[in-house]
């Protein structure tokens, strides 16, 4: 567990580029005026080399491909998880795809879960301030915040060896402030996080509820968030 995950302010960056042509062969909705952000995943481009991105569904509801009309982000390789701003133009007749004017993304932390090799108390737990934690598909995500300080930071979801192949898997969000000191705490900064917990739907005996521990300072103290999963 010795990898870093670095936890740092983000620019929310402009998404400029050549413009592509899209023809809409689905129904044409009215415009959205109104921006969306979510977290998605960059799958490349379309066969006018214009990007596109894959936004899953809730829980377990199906995904949606959303089609841009401008170049590939700069330095952002396929599959990457991004928080994205957008507005939608046109949604298509079957609703798996829509045209959207993508306005800017935001890098985010993104991590497959882990597991402990060593005691679950033996991983630090420094508290987080919680906003939001939800289910889209394979991916756990967070919305919250964290306390700025000089140094790098672990932050990671790690599943307890022991619950593997349970019906009910148990795990934890580990945050280890790498020892900084107190006076090296400057202030709170929000941070989403975005963890790929497919492994638990690939075993024989797949996971139904995935219960997440973790330090909320929000509410005094170790929280559990539970995430259920339907039957494959």
């Amino acid at each position: 567990m010795s990898a870093m995950r670095i936890v740092a302010a983000v620019m929310v960056a402009a998404i400029v580029g050549v413009a592509c042509d899209r023809s809409h062969d689905g129904l044409l909705d009215e415009e959205f005026e109104t921006q969306n952000v979510d977290i998605v995943t960059y799958t490349g481009v379309d066969d006018d080399n214009c990007a596109k991105f894959r936004l899953d569904g809730r829980d377990d509801e199906p995904a949606v491909m959303l089609f841009t009309s401008v170049k590939a982000p700069a330095n952002v390789k396929e599959n990457s998880r991004l928080l994205l701003t957008y507005s939608i133009k046109h949604r298509g007749a079957d609703g798996s795809y829509w045209d959207v004017d993508a306005i800017g993304y935001s890098r985010i932390i993104s991590d497959s879960l882990r597991v402990n090799s060593n005691p679950i108390d033996s991983y630090s737990m420094h508290p987080v301030k919680l906003s939001s934690t939800w289910r889209t598909g394979e991916f756990v995500n967070m919305h919250g915040q964290v306390e700025v300080t000089s140094r790098t930071r672990q932050l990671f979801m790690m599943v307890d060896k022991t619950t593997r192949g349970r019906d009910t898997v148990d795990a934890y969000l580990v945050h280890n402030l790498m020892g900084a000191p107190a006076d090296s705490i400057f202030y709170w900064r929000d941070f989403y996080l975005s963890v790929n917990v497919g492994v638990l739907r690939s075993t024989k005996d797949p996971c139904r509820v995935l219960r997440l521990h973790l330090n909320d300072a929000n509410r005094g103290g170790m929280e559990i968030r539970e995430f259920k999963f339907s039957k494959p």
